[in-house]
């Protein structure tokens, strides 16, 4: 359910959109993103949004700005001239929307977690709903891909003795940025599962922890997989632990759900490097 910071935000971009870009034809959709969309936006949170114009004219709206509606007058978002404590701050990125509509252009896999998440506020055609929707499903095409090289490389870097092999030859610092690299494999395995585009990394963790499915207790066991609880041999093995542990519990789950047989590494492989 929408809290009142969230209808509040967005009756403010609508009211918006009335006024200033639902006049100018160019302007084709405006899609909230963000906190807007998500239903986390404070009072003090800014509006965030995607336009899409066509044609694309960088003088139709700024990127960012605070709105007054009072007099419909736009100012710097740095201003500190008395009068804007009722301005609204908004946060806009503009697109060329036949560049999108273009199927040889391949969204950017942040935009596509924001774009299948957003709201649509004002679509003047019906044909951004329509494109949003094409261009943003998550096909069993895309999900297995990206399992299988998930799986391979969580192989890779944790089974067997590989962890303590790279310790001892390679050094903590290295070691530990496979560990890293193991994560990074995880989230791209978990958010696959669950049939999630992946977000911007400065954003990652609100969302991975937002999932569908998680392996049980999965917000307190995470810490152990990206902490360094003491920086020697024994806080390095206690993340290899970790990892390990969570690696094991989607393994489990792909298997009960009948994605994959028992043998799903050597599964995984064969498939991911067939030609």
């Amino acid at each position: 359910m929408a809290t009142p910071a969230v209808i509040q935000k967005r009756q403010e971009l609508m009211n918006f959109i009335e006024v200033e870009l639902a006049p100018e034809p160019a302007v084709q959709a405006v899609i909230g993103i963000g906190s807007i969309a998500s239903g986390l936006a404070r009072a003090d949170s800014d509006i965030d949004a995607i336009v899409f114009l066509d044609p694309w004219d960088a003088y139709i709206i700024p990127a960012e700005f605070i709105w007054r509606p009072a007099d419909r007058t736009f100012h710097s978002i740095f201003s500190s001239e008395p009068g804007l404590e009722e301005g609204i701050q908004f946060d806009f990125q503009r697109f060329d929307f036949p560049r999108w509509v273009d199927p040889s252009f391949e969204w950017p896999e942040g935009y596509c977690s924001e774009l299948s998440l957003g709201w649509i506020a004002f679509d003047r055609t019906g044909k951004a709903a329509d494109l949003i929707a094409a261009r943003t499903t998550y096909t069993d095409a895309v999900r297995i891909s990206r399992l299988d090289e998930a799986l391979t490389w969580l192989d890779q870097h944790l089974a067997d003795d590989r962890p303590q092999v790279r310790w001892d030859s390679l050094g903590p610092l290295i070691a530990h940025d496979r560990l890293q690299a193991a994560y990074g494999y995880l989230v791209q395995a978990l958010f696959a599962y669950n049939r999630r585009w992946r977000p911007w990394r400065n954003r990652e963790m609100s969302f991975l922890l937002a999932l569908p499915w998680l392996p049980g207790d999965f917000s307190n066991r995470v810490l152990t997989a990206l902490s360094i609880s003491a920086p020697d041999e024994t806080g390095y093995l206690k993340r290899v632990d970790g990892l390990r542990s969570l690696f094991q519990d989607l393994a489990n789950r792909l298997v009960a759900d009948g994605l994959y047989g028992d043998d799903l590494i050597h599964e995984a492989f064969i498939r991911s490097h067939a030609e």
